[in-house]
């Protein structure tokens, strides 16, 4: 599993510190037991650097579908992109619109 995922030593150590050898069996396995993981917010950041408000992927290194030149049936949509969108209604609304084009995308190459 360690060659399979390209994990440096480090990175395997936490690992198997972490989790059950059962955890580390399958990368089926390993995806479970991080997304069981209990996460527990302490606090929250100031609103300047909570939200995203540009940058990304430029869509010159998209087509059309908004699947990566580089990176064939790789797609990106929604804060992925670099496009400034401004919060609230707009960016869920630019999210979901840019979501549906990729899964059109997506169903389109299979």
């Amino acid at each position: 599993l360690r060659r399979a995922l390209s994990l440096t030593g480090p990175a395997w150590s936490l690992l198997r510190e972490g989790f059950a050898a059962e955890a580390l069996a399958t990368p089926e396995a390993l995806a479970a037991a991080i997304k069981a993981i209990p996460l527990r917010p302490t606090g929250l950041r100031p609103l300047d650097r909570a939200i995203s408000t540009a940058g990304g992927i430029r869509l010159a290194a998209l087509t059309p579908a908004l699947e990566l030149k580089a990176l064939p049936g790789v797609f990106a949509c929604g804060e992925m992109l670099d496009w400034e969108a401004p919060t609230g209604g707009y960016l869920l609304q630019g999210c979901f619109a840019t979501g549906s084009a990729v899964a059109r995308g997506v169903l389109g190459g299979l």
